[in-house]
């Protein structure tokens, strides 16, 4: 699965001046600037969810300090979480950008 989008490809919650360039039956939607920020955020710092199991990873492969058939099969399920992680990271961005972009920027007034 490729990674998501940056936020920077859709576009932006409206500002206070295009909302008032607004036809007059419409508003700028409260979801999509919620939605925006969120992913902006999310994207912003999914790298630490990324990279969160790369220390203990780096020790294992790192040190002699654990050797032998457990420290290789306990090394193989790390590889696999840190691979389940990353994709666990990128599912999140992703499932926000399909929201986000299923959103309408604006709505009618009430």
């Amino acid at each position: 699965m490729p990674a998501p989008p940056p936020p920077g490809s859709l576009e932006p919650p409206l500002s206070a001046a295009a909302a008032a360039a607004l036809a007059p039956g419409e508003q700028p939607n409260p979801a999509y600037q919620q939605l925006y920020q969120a992913y902006a955020d999310a994207y912003g710092s999914i790298g630490k969810l990324r990279q969160a199991l790369d220390p203990a990873q780096k020790t294992l492969r790192g040190t002699d300090a654990w050797l032998g058939p457990e420290a290789r099969e306990w090394g193989g399920q790390l590889d696999a979480q840190r691979g389940n992680l990353q994709k666990a990271a990128d599912r999140i961005l992703w499932d926000i950008y399909q929201r986000l972009a299923a959103t309408r920027r604006t709505i009618g007034r009430v």
